[in-house]
């Protein structure tokens, strides 16, 4: 240098210069790993790291770098010892590996760390984050006070030994079979004000009365006791009438949906078992019009039927002759309204008033101990706007009976308050308040530590709010390696074994699913093999079982999700403690806007105080967890993890389900867990933004957590597609909307054939019009909720 030139004066450290690296490219989360690994090995801590920028900068190619990134080949993966097949991956590789899912068999058992990975590694491994960043319920918790008494049964027999049924106008024939078939020794509260009524006067009836209280037979006993009078006198005698199927049709019985028409055909049928010469069937749907117009040319005397099928006959079979009918009656009126019935109950009632009332049939049997007059019946839980409608349109002159009062205070339904429709008195409720990302596991646990026991839990229902979800739950739950691949049947898709939930004093619990989308033959089974079961069982089902189905010892009741409306969840809690039994129902609820759903519930029963998930978590993963029986035998067949807590086996759970439904995409099994619960996850979102109007405040989807709502369904984030509505069904050709074969019934009346978008559950499968009409109802009452409406 010149003299004249500047000299600059560097003072330097006794440190080598590094030059500084810039990381670029890929994820962020990517490149603050890498920078924090050079650092370590800056300050000269050793942690064993190998993390590898994904590019740096050309011109910094070949500076003098770490040693760990400084390379063009990545090193190799250090290996743990004593571990021969899977290396541990280090602390970067592990936190990428949570975020892409590509987690190394095994990784879920927390074992002995590296004792060379660094200070910031916890205990246990890979932990899915469950307890933090939960909202703070606003509700206070006190702890649950015994009743020291029991409460009385409100719908129980009565226990009068005066009241009988022969006391109440029954004859002594139909009295004792009651009482030696059926195990029937008393009537019920609304059966004691009802049957009398019905069997000496002509009149309309409006039944109300509380879940599980007899409302069936209280309107099929009377029938039956006046059929039968044609034939015998009082003392039982044989009145020389001959009373066959041929003799003509006597009652018609209309219900919702099929099950429901099913239930009360099998009832009936009990009945009749000592007059078989009454002949009763079904028309529903989910077979050929051929099969049941077969049935109807034979004769019938008493039809249970759904709406839309019924029309269906009434316009096109003519062997179909309603001039003998003497009995309308409506079950559920209210369901009946909100499946967009309407029109088809109008044009049944028309039809049927229109036809002039015949006294005799064509063999000249007189039926002079029958109705004069065609008599309606109408059942429903409550008296809303839609079903006093429906009372405008069938009933004339009717007598309001209740499960309280005598019934024969004359009043109308025109003229009848609004009753309240309370759950029985001996129905224990309890409201779980649950985080969304906590709603998986504590449902495991409740599960689990309902079935705990032996004896204690026989039944359980689980509703929820689509079936997309029930699919999904069904077969996260299910443990299909139990059942043979050979093995071959109608409930294969529908019935299996449990996972998840088992424990040693009930090691087999079954598990099975039902809602509208499965075919009807399917449909039938699953739910007579949750009858008929004699080990514990879990039905996960939608709205489609909430009305009128009576299970024997369904001892709980789980709402994971909400109802659509309070009545809603009535009828849900309704399907335990029937006829005086015990029962409990828990319903889940959030933190937040939720929480002041709880009061609204409390306005229409008993108060009940809220409990918290934390106690549920303890009693449920207090011992291990039993996993689905590995493919692998190496494979643990128990979760375990370092801290055995039930809060650490809970995200050890959790992460659990995660890695596989991840594992699914990966192995391209046929599984598809994944889809599953993407798909799962939008149909719950959809449906969670359709509940009635005057409720949407508690349920606001603005406030709903999208991606704590993803981790409940195992996913580790919220999926996209949610605002595009349901997703495009394909059929197979051949094949229409409903299922069925081309030629098939498409009028099938029962909101419950058909899959849109999966999520919209009883959709019926019927004709063009008629489906555009219901659409424009339903977008028309929007305020009117139900499992068939979201999406």
């Amino acid at each position: 240098m010149s003299d004249g030139g500047l000299l600059l004066n560097f003072d330097l450290t006794d440190q080598p210069l590094k030059r500084q690296v810039k990381y670029t490219g890929g994820r962020w989360r990517d490149r603050v790993s890498a920078q924090r690994s050079a650092k370590r090995n800056e300050d000269g801590l050793s942690t064993g790291t190998n993390a590898t920028p994904l590019s740096t900068d050309r011109r910094d190619r070949n500076a003098s770098l770490p040693d760990d990134i400084g390379n063009d080949r990545p090193a190799k993966r250090q290996r743990i010892q004593g571990d021969s097949h899977h290396e541990r991956p280090d602390v970067s590789s592990r936190s990428l590996s949570y975020m892409t899912g590509k987690l190394p068999p095994g990784s879920i058992n927390a074992g002995p760390r590296n004792p060379n990975h660094g200070n910031n590694n916890k205990p246990g491994g890979i932990t899915s984050r469950l307890f933090t960043s939960n909202p703070t319920p606003k509700t206070v918790f006190e702890d649950p006070v015994e009743d020291a008494e029991p409460a009385q049964p409100s719908n129980a027999p009565l226990s009068d030994e005066a009241e009988n049924f022969h006391a109440l106008g029954l004859s002594r024939r139909i009295a004792q079979h009651l009482s030696t078939k059926l195990e029937m020794k008393a009537p019920t509260s609304i059966q004691k004000n009802t049957i009398p009524l019905l069997i000496k006067e002509d009149n309309d009836a409006f039944l109300q009365a509380q879940t599980g209280s007899g409302k069936t037979l209280a309107y099929l006993l009377p029938i039956v006791q006046r059929i039968m009078a044609m034939s015998q006198h009082e003392d039982g005698s044989n009145t020389g009438v001959q009373i066959h199927r041929d003799s003509g049709l006597f009652a018609i019985v209309l219900a919702p949906t099929r099950e429901l028409c099913k239930q009360i055909a099998t009832v009936l049928e009990k009945v009749l078992r000592f007059a078989p010469w009454i002949v009763s069937t079904t028309v529903i749907g989910g077979e050929s019009k051929k099969s049941e117009k077969a049935r109807l040319r034979k004769g019938v005397n008493i039809l249970v039927a759904t709406p839309g099928r019924l029309v269906d006959h009434l316009d096109n079979t003519q062997v179909l002759d309603v001039g003998t009918v003497r009995w309308l009656v409506l079950d559920e009126g209210d369901r009946l309204m909100e499946m967009g019935f309407e029109d088809e109950l109008k044009s049944i009632v028309s039809k049927i008033r229109k036809e002039e009332l015949k006294p005799s049939n064509k063999d000249g049997v007189v039926f002079d101990k029958l109705p004069q007059r065609r008599v309606t019946v109408l059942c429903s839980a409550t008296m809303k706007r839609n079903v006093q409608k429906l009372g405008e349109i069938s009933l004339q002159d009717a007598v309001h009976i209740t499960g309280t009062t005598s019934g024969n205070d004359g009043e109308t339904t025109a003229e009848t308050d609004e009753a309240v429709f309370a759950a029985p008195s001996q129905l224990k409720q309890t409201y779980l308040i649950v985080p969304a990302k906590l709603r998986l596991v504590t449902l495991i646990a409740l599960l689990k530590s309902s079935f705990a026991r032996k004896g204690s839990v026989m039944k359980a229902m689980v509703f929820i709010s689509c079936a997309d979800s029930v699919d999904f739950h069904f077969e996260l739950f299910r443990n299909a390696s139990t059942r043979p691949a050979s093995e071959t049947s109608i409930t294969d898709n529908t019935v299996a074994d449990a996972a998840y939930i088992t424990s040693p004093a009930n090691p087999t619990v079954e598990l099975l699913k039902l809602h509208g989308s499965l075919a009807q033959p399917v449909r039938t089974a699953t739910l007579n093999s949750f009858r008929t079961s004699n080990d514990p069982c879990v039905l996960i089902t939608t709205d489609i079982a909430s009305r009128g189905l009576d299970v024997p010892a369904v001892d709980l009741v789980i709402e994971y999700d909400a109802a659509f409306s309070v009545d809603d969840h009535t009828h849900r809690i309704g399907r335990t403690a029937r006829a005086g039994r015990p029962g409990k129902a828990v319903l889940f609820i959030q933190p937040g806007c939720e929480e002041g759903y709880i009061d609204l519930l409390n306005s229409t029963a008993s108060s009940v105080a809220p409990q918290s998930y934390e106690s549920t978590l303890q009693k449920g993963f207090f011992t291990p967890i039993t996993l689905p029986k590995p493919d692998k035998e190496t494979d643990p067949p128990t979760l375990v993890s370092e801290r055995q807590t039930p809060k650490s086996r809970a995200e050890a759970l959790q992460l659990h389900i995660e890695q596989r439904l991840l594992a699914t995409e990966k192995e391209g099994s046929n599984n598809k867990l994944l889809d599953s619960a993407r798909q799962a996850f939008r149909s719950h979102i959809r449906a969670y933004a359709t509940h009635v109007r005057d409720e949407r405040k508690y349920f606001d989807i603005t406030q709903l957590h999208l991606g704590h709502t993803a981790k409940s369904y195992g996913l580790r984030e919220a999926p996209g597609g949610i605002g595009g509505g349901p997703s495009r069904r394909t059929f197979k050709a051949g094949q229409n909307r409903g299922g069925e074969k081309k030629g098939a019934d498409k009028n099938d009346g029962d909101k419950a054939s058909g899959k849109r978008g999966a999520d919209n559950d009883d959709i019926p499968a019927v004709d063009d019009a008629a489906a555009i009409r219901m659409r424009t109802k339903m977008r028309e009452v929007m305020n009117v909720a139900s499992e068939f409406n979201i999406g």
